[in-house]
């Protein structure tokens, strides 16, 4: 059944290729919802649309199409350069949905290139335009990716905002769709929650995208196993945020609940509670939930990110039970994989230049199919354009390198005053009280006795371990802590391992970022880039490059 099909779809999409060559007209609906099936064969009808004086697709439209097409492929230096054709055109204007679906391509496009002031600013047009339309739906779609947007730059507290600003406005409704959108908030928000370590505001948020999901339910009209998939994802999130905040009982009351779920039954569903189980030390589950994902991700390319927390997942669980050979040979090949990432990535963005580069110059035969006559003239003032835009493009990419340049020093060079003044022993000033002074000399003599066991180096690493190595009461902890650095105990771990992290890159130039990050105790490199972003205002690449240089 299932080649019979594939053989209708090719005949049919060969068709519409035979009729396009002949200049017939086509639908832009129709084309609309081919592109994702196969986006090439609608790439090669809108070449032959546009060779073609008798198409009635519009010029906006066949650019929105190639944009989509080329989306689905990921070649994102097209998807910004269809994207721009397409908003150039006046006649969008009074088009809302395409020229909405136009910027948020562009802005996905954007996001993609690290272009994070323009993404937002894309994406507030589109905000606009949503607005005025009355497309509620949409405007809940659009604060979602302003709000992961702005996570992305670092900006947290905007994503926290955009994402209230989402939950109020599509709260109250009674559209599923509006729904669907609000429970989408809350889990960007439990994980973001979840990312910087509150784990207690995390939890409550899950419960509410809970009650959100029993609304969707009781309205109706949501696509067949929709509400199971999001309550096994949002149990799985509160029972790892339960476990991290040392609420076990609800952690298994979570886990417990998600189990009764369809979805938990799947390889995928239960993928989605490895973390939780991991944090639990359930190592035996652990590899029982990750095992029927083998199959699966072996049919297909390993070199992805899936595969990669696969692995990484399984050497901890071995890792947990004593098997120490075999987690060892699994973090190899974790890395190996990450490795091959990097060069995927790269080997992409050279073949989207050639896209380009192809594109424009198929861009220029078309001119000359047109208009031979004026060729040369046209050809002349291109280039002299093409010629005054890159020179523009060069120096301001170099200011722009300048500018990034002294920043990152500027960082790097407060990240090592900041290292070396905590290196120097802190001096009891002259006048000061006996108490204060006691109670300075027991905090260096604690702080002292943490660095030399370098127990904060272990992922499960609290104030309790403080407590133990130091011998001191809790409540002592905590108040030196609190006097003396002006941090809760969860902030004060953090800089310690942030600030052992300097050390190791100085130390060891050769070993990973992700090394560097499981060496000082992080699970995630995404927390360790927040951390150390938050202390020292640089990630930590960026660091380790300005001491390099």
């Amino acid at each position: 059944m299932k080649t019979l099909f594939t053989y209708i779809l090719i005949v049919v999409l060969l068709t519409i290729n035979a009729y396009s060559a002949h200049g017939e007209n086509f639908s832009f609906k129709d084309l609309k919802q081919k592109v994702v099936e196969n986006p090439d064969s609608v790439l090669n009808v809108l070449s032959n649309l546009e060779k073609s004086a008798k198409s009635r697709i519009p010029a906006y439209q066949i650019a929105l199409l190639k944009g989509i097409a080329y989306n689905e492929k990921r070649n994102f230096l097209l998807v910004e350069k269809a994207a721009k054709e397409a908003l150039a055109s006046d006649s969008i204007d009074n088009k809302e949905k395409e020229k909405l679906n136009a910027l948020t391509l562009l802005s996905t496009a954007q996001t993609y290139f690290g272009k994070y002031t323009e993404s937002i600013a894309t994406l507030s047009e589109a905000m606009k335009l949503a607005r005025s339309s009355g497309n509620l739906a949409g405007e809940l779609n659009i604060l979602l990716t302003m709000a992961k947007t702005s996570f992305e730059m670092g900006n947290r507290d905007k994503g926290y905002e955009y994402l209230d600003q989402m939950i109020s406005r599509g709260g109250a409704s009674r559209d599923v769709k509006v729904l669907a959108n609000v429970s989408s908030g809350y889990g960007v928000k439990v994980v973001e929650l979840f990312t910087d370590d509150k784990f207690e505001e995390a939890l409550e948020e899950g419960k509410k995208r809970l009650e959100v999901i029993d609304r969707i339910d009781k309205l109706g009209g949501a696509p067949d196993g929709y509400t199971d998939q999001q309550r096994a994802y949002t149990y799985a999130r509160i029972a790892s945020c339960a476990q991290y905040a040392g609420k076990n009982d609800e952690a298994r009351s979570a886990y417990e609940a998600f189990n009764k779920t369809v979805y938990a039954s799947t390889p995928a569903g239960r993928a989605c509670i490895v973390d939780y189980l991991l944090k639990a030390k359930d190592w035996e589950k652990v590899l029982a939930a990750t095992a029927p994902l083998y199959p699966i991700l072996l049919q297909g390319d390993t070199i992805n990110s899936d595969y990669c927390s696969l692995l990484s997942s399984e050497a901890l669980a071995m890792a947990g039970m004593g098997n120490y050979k075999e987690a060892y040979i699994l973090s190899m090949r974790t890395a190996a994989i990450k490795d091959s990432l990097i060069n995927r990535e790269n080997t992409m963005r050279a073949r989207e230049l050639a896209s380009i580069f192809a594109l424009n110059e198929a861009d220029i035969n078309l001119l000359q199919t047109k208009a031979e006559l004026q060729r040369k003239h046209i050809l002349l003032i291109v280039a002299i354009v093409f010629l005054i835009l890159v020179i523009i493009i060069l120096v301001m990419l170099y200011k722009s390198y300048k500018k990034s340049v002294r920043e990152q020093k500027i960082a790097a060079k407060r990240v090592d005053e900041i290292i070396e003044r905590n290196q120097i022993d802190e001096k009891i000033r002259g006048g000061m009280r006996e108490e204060e002074a006691n109670n300075q000399k027991l905090f260096i003599e604690m702080q002292a006795r943490v660095l030399n066991s370098d127990i904060f180096n272990n992922s499960n690493f609290n104030r309790e371990n403080i407590v133990a190595c130091t011998g001191l009461p809790r409540s002592k902890v905590i108040s030196l802590i609190e006097l003396f650095t002006s941090l809760t105990p969860n902030e004060y771990i953090n800089k310690l391992r942030v600030e052992h992290s300097v050390k190791l890159i100085h130390e060891h130039p050769d070993w990973t970022i992700d090394a560097i990050a499981e060496e000082c105790g992080y699970v995630r490199r995404a927390t360790f880039y927040s951390h150390f972003n938050k202390f020292f205002g640089i990630t930590p690449a960026q660091y380790r490059k300005q001491k390099k240089e």
